[in-house]
């Protein structure tokens, strides 16, 4: 009974001194003092005092504090608050409590304000060519802070600024996404857009109007526009448009496109096909999704080759080897080419040789047999394909050397063959005094050929490798042969 007494006694005793002191009141410390653009769930944060059991943090939308939102008791020094007001200026004050009822005095009141709405990012205010899968992106920050405490996200988006057209959409995301990933938007027309954040007690301003167009047509990259000398298969080729389903092409001989070819395809290169040669052909390219189709493109033309252009033997070239390569430009799309030699240019249609075109290689054909020596001949060359034959390009002509024998181009000490034993590839060294064109037959000893090839000797030193896979373990003779003389190496094969 007198331990009771004694304590209730110092209880007291504290109470009294307590009271006759002045307890000063909590300082504040954030968000500033008239600090704007604050999150809805800010903290509320201010210094502890020394000796304080609790304090007693009070929030109200008026200076007076006649409209409190909130009034907390808490043994923290911060408080953190959620669904504040949009565009709301409030003012807060924070007291220490003690024990025996006793308090210190409301520590200066501080205001601030929540942020009133955000700013738009992407697309560029008045952008151009817009895609129809765009994505409307705004900041996740007002000024410096991040933006938090929000529930969702409100986007409308119109082709009117006043937002009630029949083409109006609203959506709504998360508090925490800051972009809606639009799909199939109207081709050529211009968008306005708006955002606002919101939760279940406050929505904020909406943000400033932004507006952008859509893409309204493709735009055609090759080949050139007016281009000429353009393959059968040429690529077609225009920008991409993003969010599409299918590009619609066009080509045609008439620019009104009466009767055009027509084709649909996802890709934005295309080969074109069933073209014919030396015809100027017109085309353009339009888009498509599922609500719409933008515009045809601008209307470009482009004139395929009309004949194969002759590059070798050099026209009236002199000194040319009895089996000469005839060579000239690829036209891609063909599948085989004309070729008329003669001595005499009237009977040129006579003398027909073909070679099947590739794509893969540039279009030769080796003369054989030999053609008569100190001899003028004319040459032309002609294309087809599945559809079309190729006028005949312009008749070019040469002039073969006096041959002579073997031993006056090459001598046998002048052909070296290395690696000897060799593995997988033959290396054959020739030094020649002039042009020449020979056979080179690689043998086994039971005489049979096992590789044949022809080669065209420059004059001075020639280098030539030839694949020898495919030659079992064993020894060959490899044959140079002009016409009927031959120079024999020994060749080893050892794998």
């Amino acid at each position: 009974m007198k331990k009771y007494f004694l304590s209730t006694i110092l209880i007291t005793a504290a109470t009294l001194i307590m009271a006759q002191v002045k307890v000063e009141p909590p300082v504040l410390i954030a968000p500033a003092n008239a600090a704007t653009k604050q999150m809805p769930d800010l903290m509320l944060d201010w210094k502890a005092v020394i000796g304080a059991l609790n304090y007693e943090l009070q929030l109200s939308e008026d200076e007076a504090f006649t409209t409190i939102v909130l009034d907390s008791i808490t043994d923290l020094t911060a408080v953190k608050s959620s669904m504040l007001k949009f565009c709301q200026e409030y003012y807060w004050r924070v007291r220490a409590l003690y024990p025996g009822n006793i308090h210190s005095d409301w520590s200066t009141v501080w205001m601030f304000t929540i942020f009133s709405n955000f700013d738009l990012v992407k697309p560029n205010d008045n952008a151009e060519n817009v895609p129809p899968d765009t994505e409307l992106k705004w900041k996740d920050k007002v000024g410096p802070l991040s933006i938090t405490g929000v529930s969702y996200f409100e986007i409308q988006i119109d082709s009117v600024d006043t937002f009630d057209s029949p083409e109006f959409h609203e959506f709504f995301v998360g508090g925490n996404v800051f972009k809606k990933d639009m799909s199939n938007l109207l081709f050529g027309t211009k968008y306005y857009w708006r955002a606002r954040a919101g939760h279940d007690k406050s929505v904020s301003e909406w943000s400033d109007v932004r507006s952008f167009t859509t893409v309204g047509k493709v735009t055609l990259q090759r080949p050139n526009n007016n281009s000429v000398d353009n393959d059968l298969n040429v690529n077609l080729r225009w920008g991409e448009i993003t969010g599409i389903l299918k590009y619609e092409y066009q080509i045609d001989v008439d620019g009104s496109f009466s009767a055009p070819m027509v084709e649909l395809t996802e890709n934005i290169i295309e080969p074109a096909s069933n073209l014919m040669y030396g015809t100027q052909y017109y085309w353009r390219v339009r888009a498509r999704h599922s609500r719409d189709t933008t515009n045809w493109s601008d209307v470009w033309n482009f004139t395929t080759f009309n004949f194969p252009t002759l590059t070798s033997p050099a026209d009236n070239d002199t000194g040319i080897i009895l089996r000469p390569q005839l060579k000239w430009d690829q036209i891609k799309g063909s599948i085989k080419y004309e070729i008329n030699l003669s001595l005499d240019e009237a009977t040129l249609s006579d003398h027909k040789y073909y070679k099947d075109a590739s794509d893969a290689e540039l279009p030769h054909y080796n003369v054989a047999p030999d053609l008569e020596p100190l001899t003028k001949y004319y040459w032309r060359v002609r294309a087809f394909s599945e559809i079309d034959t190729s006028d005949f390009s312009s008749v070019w002509s040469f002039t073969t050397y006096t041959p002579v024998g073997i031993n006056e181009y090459f001598a046998s000490s002048n052909v070296n063959l290395y690696p000897n034993p060799v593995q997988d590839a033959i290396n054959i060294e020739i030094t020649c005094n002039k042009f020449t064109n020979v056979d080179l037959v690689i043998y086994d000893l039971l005489g049979q050929a096992m590789l044949k090839d022809n080669l065209n000797l420059n004059s001075g030193h020639n280098q030539v490798q030839i694949d020898a896979r495919t030659l079992l373990n064993g020894i060959y003779m490899v044959n140079i042969m002009y016409g009927d003389q031959v120079i024999t190496k020994k060749l080893v094969v050892s794998k």
